[in-house]
């Protein structure tokens, strides 16, 4: 259905389980020539990363990725090594662009410096915008994810009503400032005939990443419809999104400090 709907990418990783062989089977099931569409995955910097590129390859009934990034920072010494090896996959044909996911700025811009990192998969929604606009001047291709805050700027929880999974944990919902976001959120959404995640969506697309990846559960979130925001609106959004992203000390949205390691 995606694929119909005119999507042309799609977002894996080793780490997802079964999501390469079902990508694969699906594409075969519907005689999609490989070269119709993208496929960017990722892979834990493991010393065993090689490996696990060149099993997800087999699982994806395909020789190369268009995008292999790694899927999260490490230390000093094994974060080099994964770059090489990176860097090997590309030199081997195994992908044709190389980048790195969840680093927070400072370790990003020490990246740039020596491998030729071209993306960077980020969170990037209402509650969390930390290093966005100096994000951007580094030039790199960022790619959002979870514009929709994991869910979390649907409308569905608040304090009194909390996901009861590990989201709850995620330090932006517990920010003073979030029930305030959550209310203008629905205000505006009401004012468009919308809904808060369409809206929040409209407010990431407005930022310009070069992509945004999401999630869809049901076919008809392939066919989401994107209220036009006034530039008042985008403000305030804005404002409040500043508030709540500065109440997590941490440099990840998941309350990872990579930096202090």
């Amino acid at each position: 259905k995606a694929y119909r709907s005119g999507i042309r990418a799609f977002d894996t990783a080793f780490s997802y389980n079964e999501a390469d062989s079902i990508l694969f089977s699906s594409m075969k099931e519907l005689k999609i020539d490989r070269s119709e569409y993208q496929i960017w995955s990722k892979v834990m910097p493991v010393p065993t990363m090689e490996r696990k590129a060149e099993a997800s390859l087999r699982r994806l009934g395909t020789s190369y990725f268009d995008i292999l990034m790694l899927h999260w920072p490490t230390n000093d010494t094994l974060l080099f090594s994964s770059l090489k090896a990176l860097e090997d996959l590309k030199d081997r044909g195994c992908t044709k662009e190389i980048g790195v996911s969840n680093f927070p700025l400072p370790l990003l811009e020490k990246v740039l410096c020596d491998f030729p990192i071209s993306y960077h998969e980020r969170p990037l929604s209402l509650i969390w915008m930390k290093n966005w606009n100096e994000e951007k001047r580094l030039g790199i291709k960022s790619i959002a994810y979870s514009p929709g805050g994991f869910g979390l700027l649907s409308g569905k929880y608040s304090a009194s009503n909390p996901p009861l999974d590990q989201r709850k944990e995620i330090k932006a919902f517990s920010s003073p400032y979030f029930p305030l976001l959550i209310s203008l959120l629905d205000e505006i959404a009401i004012k468009h005939n919308s809904s808060p995640y369409a809206v929040s969506y409209s407010f990431v697309k407005g930022e310009k990443p070069w992509a945004i990846v999401r999630g869809a559960g049901k076919e008809e979130d392939l066919s989401l419809s994107l209220p036009v925001l006034n530039t008042k609106e985008r403000e305030d959004l804005l404002e409040l999104s500043l508030l709540v992203s500065k109440s997590d000390s941490s440099d990840n949205i998941f309350s990872h400090n990579w930096l202090l390691r």
